[in-house]
């Protein structure tokens, strides 16, 4: 049995498994609300406890099993997240997680420090909310990977396109598309490059997600043409198209769901091959955020 807040407002679609709690830490408070966009699953256990914030999570969020998440801030995620079971998501200070992130399963993210008495002195009080001291705000970019087990420290801010290795003890920030590990988490080149993404072609990204739309309609049995010229490959009876090229101008076409490769957006419809498709693209082939 759940016990849900009424203040809990949900999206298209949304599958909410057993035993979950969407709770005020404060009864008494109003304010706030649980968020959730369309097509997110919050599987068996899940504890959610915030007062006087909003939690606030895109489409396509998955968060799994035991996962504890709570704060007196506004708690974000953006569009295609994933958190692993038994996790802790604390944000007694402000988190904003953005679009495409894994957070792999065991994994803590804090944006606050606060046992040790102020009456005697203590030195270490981040992002208490009642008492004036250093901000916890954590702030991650898109396109993040925690691999599992991680460590987020209170003030880190992340860039995008980082992927942390397992067991990674983040504690300061770390810049754009940089692969860290380690206790603390520092830099770590993978054959010999610290970068953890590399670029791809129009050509390159095009013919790889051509691969994926092939695979696709085998499964599903269902039409695939493409256009090597253009660059654009169609799924289904005028349902999906898909196009690789930045200079492509798109039809004006209110039935299909168009996805844009270079720009990693798509028209959302909500038909049932769109949704199909998302699910099964989204794991690790490619992502896509609405316009």
């Amino acid at each position: 049995m759940n016990k849900i807040n009424p203040s809990l407002k949900l999206g298209i679609d949304v599958s909410i498994s057993s035993n979950c709690i969407f709770d005020k830490i404060n009864p008494h408070s109003n304010r706030g609300q649980f968020n959730f966009g369309d097509y997110c699953s919050v599987h068996e256990g899940c504890r959610f406890y915030f007062s006087d914030a909003d939690f606030i999570m895109g489409d396509y969020g998955t968060i799994h099993n035991n996962t504890f998440l709570t704060g007196y801030k506004t708690c974000e995620f953006g569009h295609n997240c994933w958190i692993g079971q038994n996790s802790i998501i604390n944000s007694t200070d402000e988190l904003k997680v953005g679009n495409n992130c894994g957070i792999g399963a065991y994994s803590k993210i804090w944006t606050h420090a606060a046992w040790g008495e102020l009456l005697l002195g203590s030195r270490i009080a981040v992002g208490i909310p009642d008492f004036e001291c250093k901000s916890g705000a954590v702030t991650i970019g898109d396109d993040f990977w925690g691999i599992g087990q991680i460590t987020i420290s209170p003030g880190v801010k992340i860039g995008n396109k980082v992927i942390a290795l397992t067991n990674s003890l983040i504690t300061k920030d770390i810049p754009d598309n940089t692969i860290v590990g380690g206790i603390p988490a520092k830099p770590i080149p993978v054959g010999g490059d610290f970068q953890a993404y590399k670029d791809l072609t129009e050509t390159e990204k095009y013919k790889m997600m051509k691969e994926f739309a092939k695979l696709f309609s085998e499964i599903h049995k269902i039409k695939f043409s493409f256009d090597d010229n253009l660059r654009t490959i169609e799924l289904g009876e005028q349902e999906i198209k898909i196009h690789c090229n930045s200079n492509y101008k798109r039809e004006n076409n209110e039935s299909i769901t168009f996805y844009d490769v270079i720009r990693r957006t798509y028209t959302k419809k909500h038909n049932i091959l769109e949704k199909k498709f998302m699910k099964f693209i989204l794991s690790y082939k490619a992502r896509f955020t609405p316009e």
